[in-house]
């Protein structure tokens, strides 16, 4: 690590980016000079979520001297088996050269693959693990972003590698969060087991309705709690349907799950992504008193069992006409 790193104080980084595509993958994509840098290619931006089947691809770059495509897969979160999957499925479906996976943590068995997966193709197509950080200037609170190389062909940086069983410091603090609620929810509750929304900053408890419809809490920064309704089909214009339907009755969802506590609501459609959500907002930190967090798992439990009310018939009945 540099002197001027060694100056600043190391943050996470959705600090920086809050959401994964909304905002780390445009900064990314208009940052390659700085990937480039980093691991010694010249790259320029071809385009952002390029379509491979019904699937979308972050990055799609060209390393300039070479002329190959590259395939860049990012992530706010620790590495885990999906996004390698998906590493794998996009630069083989764009029939890549080059396959950078950028993440803030790398986990020991992720980076083997990747070390072992130079191994195995040589020169043929060549993989790289990039850690990202955030580091925050004590004189002025800059926030100021940093790319530091994991794996690479002919190496493998393992001082920059979690230890198995190891958790980040701000995803345990996550993880103690949302486990009482987890408990709670799926043991009284009948929902599902949760996976990881928006990071570890977030839990989705999935419907029967599919993988990516769900019903989500999360913490975000600016002393914001959430409760969500995920609609995430993997499909664009399925997406912007089902939610186009239930927009048409707005006023009745919000009367139905709790106008009286003047909620503050929040109907997102992002047309351009594969997925939209209804969400509700209330005050709450990761960093609030035990007292405070506890009071703030009791809204989340109460919203989730009342959104879970609201829209299970309607998407039952929409998703049924679709």
């Amino acid at each position: 690590m540099s002197s001027q790193q060694n100056e600043l104080d190391l943050v996470d980084v959705r600090d920086m980016w809050g959401h994964e595509a909304l905002h780390f993958t445009p900064w990314l994509a208009e940052n390659l000079n700085l990937l480039g840098k980093e691991l010694s290619l010249n790259l320029v931006i071809d385009q952002t979520e390029f379509q491979i089947g019904p699937y979308y691809l972050d990055i799609l770059a060209i390393e300039v001297d070479s002329g190959v495509k590259v395939a860049i897969e990012n992530q706010l979160e620790e590495t885990n088996l999906g996004h390698l999957g998906q590493l794998l499925t996009y630069a083989t479906g764009c029939d890549a050269g080059v396959a950078i996976w950028v993440a803030p943590y790398f986990g020991i068995e992720f980076a083997r693959a990747l070390h072992k997966l130079n191994q195995w193709t040589g020169a043929r197509v060549r993989f790289y693990g990039v850690k990202v950080e955030v580091y925050k200037r004590a004189s002025d609170s800059l926030l100021v972003p940093c790319l530091r190389k994991v794996v690479f062909p002919g190496g493998w940086n393992k001082d920059l590698t979690l230890k198995r069983g190891s958790m980040p410091p701000t995803k345990q603090k996550f993880h103690d969060f949302f486990l009482p609620l987890e408990r709670e929810l799926t043991k009284t509750n009948c929902f599902r087991k949760p996976v990881l929304l928006f990071g570890h900053s977030g839990r989705l408890f999935r419907t029967r309705f599919g993988k990516g419809i769900g019903y989500g809490v999360s913490l975000e920064e600016g002393n914001s709690a959430w409760v969500t309704l995920h609609i995430g089909t993997g499909d664009k214009d399925l997406s912007n349907r089902l939610f186009d339907q239930l927009y048409d009755s707005k006023d009745d969802i919000e009367s139905a799950i709790g106008v009286e506590d003047r909620l503050d609501w929040h109907w997102n459609k992002h047309p351009k992504f594969t997925f939209s959500s209804v969400n509700i907002k209330s005050e709450g930190s990761i960093d609030d008193s035990e007292d405070k967090q506890c009071i703030t798992r009791k809204w989340m439990s109460s919203y989730l069992i009342r959104f879970r009310e609201c829209f299970d018939s309607r998407l039952e009945e929409i998703v049924s006409d679709l």
